[in-house]
């Protein structure tokens, strides 16, 4: 017999009841079938439901809070335009002996397509592969959080 944990505030517990299946070798389809739809058929939609009503206040929240109560928004339209603020300017050609002349997200774009050719066996730990998508990466989360760090700095109020 179960012990059924009591509800908190603004949950919704489900109970599901379920049959461990144990083969062996030796059953062959039509009776491992025969077994399935025997045992599990009138078992398959056992799902009670209790819902408990909740005050707003024990509501959870999605906010986020710089500090002391500054809200913090999360805009997708600032990680599209950090996203294009980074590739773009990292693809024009440069004069760097490891991106060989190009952009540096045409060397890594280049160095991903010469690794899978060879697959199914990766990048050597001295590849430049390696270089180029650390340095690829960090420069495109260091223009998505500067992003939303300066579109967050309206929030922040002006008499501090």
């Amino acid at each position: 017999h179960e012990a059924r944990p009591t509800p908190k505030p603004n949950q919704t517990m489900a109970f599901v009841s379920s049959i461990a299946l144990t083969t062996s070798p030796s059953l062959t389809a039509a009776s491992t079938s025969a077994i399935r739809s025997s045992v599990f058929a009138p078992r398959v939609a056992r799902v009670s439901r209790v819902a408990v009503p909740t005050p707003d206040r024990l509501a959870p929240k999605m906010e986020f809070e710089i500090s002391e109560g500054v809200e913090y928004e999360l805009n997708l339209l600032v990680f599209v335009l950090a996203f294009f603020g980074w590739v773009v300017p990292s693809s024009l050609p440069a004069a760097i002996p490891l991106t060989n002349g190009g952009g540096l997200t045409q060397a890594f774009l280049d160095s991903i397509g010469s690794n899978l050719a060879h697959w199914p066996r990766g990048p050597a730990l001295d590849d430049p592969f390696w270089l180029l998508m650390v340095l690829w990466h960090i420069g495109l989360f260091a223009c998505m959080i500067f992003g939303t760090i300066g579109y967050n700095l309206k929030n922040i109020p002006k008499d501090v």
